[in-house]
């Protein structure tokens, strides 16, 4: 049986790619740090290479391999050993376990976020924690989405939705830090004929998988996998708002993890774009929408290229009377989720972003597009601009706001 490592080419063009050797030659690189170090494993000799722990976990590699090898995965088993031995730094947990902070934080956003920006305060985490001072902690919201959720009257409370149920997955950054978010994804899918069901659900997972706790990010993977598949099973559309969150969902689960009915589930889930643009290309998507004559220059987030689903949020914004989007096409944003705001980590994090950063500089926009909530973090950080989910966008174009 030929092993994944094996059909590796070595003809390096994921190093070509990857966002993160051309700002720091000492990565050992996808090719070095995948197959070439999963096929030593095999035959008993080096472990580890130095500066592995650099991998942005973009899968740049894994789109662009011609063999079809997905170096990320082979990259996260030394990462999980490593952790396997020593466990989660004390960072490292803080920073991956937002989803048991927040239910508190919500609930005093104006103490807690206030102790996130105090000057002395973080350059004491960065001191102890090792948590980059100069990068802003992402900020707690009022109330969370499903406490808004509760509280909202669907308007297919009496009625049967015309299209059916929709399954929303809305993950950690809606629940607590921007709930507005997953209020335009349901009130964009209400507006559209579906009726909108939440799931029980914790965090995806990805966070922990990027920091090697493959056994932590499975037990959260197994909670979501039992509440998820129901849905599933009743051909019920899962759709998601993080394309990290999505991108866990379809592969991670199944492929990384190996986890039972992950397949079932990943069948049903979609990211919240290609949803709708599939609803338009079946002649379900309503176009009433408002003249918004804007520019809007697109990030795609690595994490949704690696789904291989094209564009989807750039062809629905140009449907808007008005709007001229386009996609930057300008590399990774370099936040990475947690990557960017670990102190050994946050230079390098600002290098890779630099393209990207000057090329929204260059559009002149008073505002960006992403559908990721870390990309969204960074380009407001480092490029100074407002960035905005293109579901907002589309709510915005439905007047829905004016309701």
């Amino acid at each position: 049986m030929i092993k994944e490592y094996d059909a590796c080419l070595k003809c390096t063009i994921c190093e070509m790619h990857c966002p993160m050797l051309r700002v720091a030659p000492e990565f050992p690189g996808p090719k070095n740090g995948g197959p070439g170090l999963a096929r030593l494993r095999a035959a008993g000799e080096v472990a580890e290479l130095d500066h592995l722990d650099l991998c942005l976990g973009c899968r740049t590699c894994d789109t662009v391999c011609p063999s079809g090898i997905q170096p990320a995965d082979l990259i996260a088993v030394p990462k999980r050993k490593k952790v396997g031995r020593r466990g989660l730094t004390l960072r490292d947990w803080v920073l991956t376990h937002t989803y048991m902070v927040g239910p508190i934080a919500v609930h005093m956003p104006g103490l807690t976020n206030g102790v996130l920006a105090n000057r002395p305060i973080r350059w004491t985490m960065e001191k102890v924690l090792h948590i980059d001072r100069h990068k802003p902690m992402p900020r707690y919201a009022n109330h969370s989405f499903r406490d808004w959720f509760a509280r909202h009257e669907s308007p297919w409370k009496d009625r049967p939705a015309p299209n059916g149920k929709v399954a929303y997955f809305h993950g950690c950054s809606v629940q607590f830090m921007e709930p507005h978010i997953g209020r335009h994804v349901v009130e964009v899918l209400e507006h559209n004929g579906f009726e909108v069901v939440l799931p029980q659900q914790t965090c995806c997972g990805l966070p922990i998988i990027a920091n090697g706790d493959l056994k932590g990010a499975s037990s959260n993977g197994r909670y979501n996998l039992r509440h998820l598949r129901e849905p599933a099973e009743a051909g019920i559309p899962i759709v998601v708002s993080s394309t990290s969150c999505s991108l866990t969902l379809k592969h991670d689960y199944e492929h990384l993890l190996h986890l039972d009915g992950a397949d079932v589930v990943a069948r049903q889930v979609y990211d919240i774009s290609e949803f709708l643009l599939a609803c338009h290309e079946q002649g379900l998507l309503r176009t009433d929408f408002q003249q918004m004559d804007e520019r809007l220059p697109y990030h795609q987030p690595c994490h949704q290229r690696a789904q291989g689903i094209g564009l989807p949020a750039v062809t629905l914004m140009n449907l808007i009377p008005g709007v001229k989007s386009w996609n930057l096409d300008a590399g990774c944003c370099g936040s990475a989720g947690t990557f960017g705001f670990k102190e050994e980590k946050y230079e390098v994090s600002m290098k890779v972003g630099e393209s990207l950063r000057d090329a929204i500089v260059a559009s002149g926009a008073p505002r960006t597009v992403s559908d990721c909530e870390t990309c969204r973090w960074q380009i407001e950080y480092q490029a100074g601009t407002k960035a905005v989910h293109p579901i907002s966008v589309l709510w915005e174009a439905y007047g829905l706001g004016r309701r």
